[in-house]
């Protein structure tokens, strides 16, 4: 949320719509900025978070199959924010406000509808959410100002791959991809594996 606060206060947002070309260098400034910031100001070393009691272990299903509990717990985390999103999207009135400026912008800002308003509390939820990702992934790696950067390739596939502003798409191509890519990996290897799956996409 810091963050969309500071992109917001630069009009990140407003420069994206001016030259969306150039709307993902724009953010990449910033969040390299801010990365060098958490450097600065706590440390650039990893920091390793506690399991707590009840994720630690695994469910055993046979000898060659067994799920870890805390990777049981994000994927049930992940689906209560899955779910928080759609009521978001679909009950209030961000939500209306939210899909009315990205079917027909100039149409949404003739009906009265802040649209800067709009980019910025959307700007600030989808950043709210990569927050609320970083809190999963400390369960599975070492937290660090570079922490989300092994998964941008990763959200990008899924997103081309899902249709964008489509949530029921992220989530299908988020399993699909997931799955194809661990299925793939025994064999392939961890790197060619993404290559593939990339290939696939494309």
């Amino acid at each position: 949320m810091c963050y969309a606060k500071i992109a917001g206060r630069f009009r990140c947002y407003r420069l994206s719509l001016s030259a969306p070309n150039l709307e993902i260098i724009y953010l990449r400034n910033y969040s390299l900025v801010l990365q060098q910031a958490v450097r600065s100001i706590f440390s650039p070393l990893n920091r390793s978070v506690s399991t707590p009691e009840f994720m630690s272990g695994s469910l055993q299903i046979n000898d060659f199959l067994s799920f870890t509990w805390n990777r049981m717990y994000i994927l049930i985390f992940c689906f209560m924010v899955f779910a928080m999103l759609l009521q978001i999207f679909k009950k209030t009135r961000l939500g209306l406000e939210v899909r009315a400026v990205s079917q027909n912008r100039n149409m949404a800002k003739e009906m009265g509808i802040p649209t800067d308003r709009v980019d910025a509390m959307t700007f600030g939820l989808g950043s709210g959410v990569a927050g609320i990702a970083g809190v999963g992934l400390s369960q599975i790696t070492n937290v660090g100002p570079n922490l989300g950067q092994a998964y941008i390739v990763d959200s990008f596939m899924v997103v081309a791959f899902g249709g964008v502003g489509n949530l029921w798409g992220t989530l299908v191509a988020g399993f699909s991809l997931g799955i194809a890519n661990k299925v793939i990996e025994p064999y392939a290897g961890a790197v060619l594996a993404k290559i593939l799956v990339l290939v696939f996409i494309i």
